[in-house]
């Protein structure tokens, strides 16, 4: 299901969302899915409890939070920076860290997250943007940073404004799975 998602996400990209521009920027449709499904999927590590942290070291607490991220967020952000790769000529390494950094803020048991998605992804955005532009900066590409303000926003802008209709359909799909297991664990 998933790969057949990363499909019809890049077919949508190429075929429909590339031709659709604001200021001569479109929308990124799979940044936006990679941001969402870490956002909806979050980490599999469980919160710890307040005698957990108690008796922990820092040193294990800050590890913990470091692996607190969404390791299939990342997972899909490779998957579509590979596609990318054939693209761009570079592996864009901002697509996998987004989808990481993306588990950390898990919506799935907020009642009124769709309000929280459209900041959580405009921020993102802009984030992966920056990681981006300086990976470019670094491979040698000039003028990179001329432009980069008003590309990364105006992209963070139209990205913000799909999630929604990325969110609650994965969002639905993510509750409609758990519905399922537990149906099959009866």
């Amino acid at each position: 299901m998933t790969a057949l998602i990363i499909a019809l996400a890049w077919v949508l990209q190429l075929a429909v969302v590339s031709r659709l521009f604001v200021t001569g920027v479109g929308c990124s449709l799979p940044l936006t899915i990679i941001i969402v499904w870490g956002i909806t999927f979050g980490s599999p590590i469980s919160k710890p409890s307040i005698d957990e942290l108690r008796l922990t070291t820092i040193k294990t607490a800050m590890l913990r939070q470091a692996l607190t991220g969404s390791i299939s967020g990342a997972l899909l952000g490779a998957a579509f920076a590979a596609l990318y790769s054939s693209v761009l000529q570079h592996y864009p390494i901002a697509y996998p860290l987004i989808g990481w950094i993306a588990g950390y803020f898990c919506l799935r048991n907020f009642n009124k997250a769709i309000v929280l998605v459209i900041p959580l992804v405009l921020i993102l955005t802009f984030l992966g943007e920056a990681i981006n532009a300086l990976q470019l900066y670094v491979l040698g590409r000039p003028l990179v940073f001329d432009n980069f303000v008003e590309i990364a926003l105006t992209e963070a802008i139209l990205n913000a404004l799909i999630a929604p209709f990325v969110f609650l359909p994965m969002r639905g799909w993510y509750e409609f799975s758990r519905y399922r297991q537990v149906m099959e664990a009866r």
